[in-house]
């Protein structure tokens, strides 16, 4: 799986750029990061890819409500 497919939710929930999946080696985690230099988003310590993906669909779904 490409992690730049936004089918799969890689999107920044904050500027809904493309947010890149790359595995930390210490402590073995995965980390997500928005492509976009003025964003600067960042989350990190997920255990698989699919962790990383649905933290990201979740921080979207809160931070659209944020201003509802």
């Amino acid at each position: 799986m490409d992690a730049g497919d936004t089918r799969w939710g890689w999107i920044c929930p904050l500027c809904e750029t493309a947010a890149s999946v790359t595995k930390d080696r210490d402590p073995d985690t995965f980390r997500w990061e928005c492509d976009a230099d003025e964003c600067g988003a960042v989350g990190f310590g997920f255990t698989s890819q699919r962790r990383v993906r649905i933290a990201l669909c979740e921080y979207r779904e809160r931070y659209e409500n944020v201003y509802r």
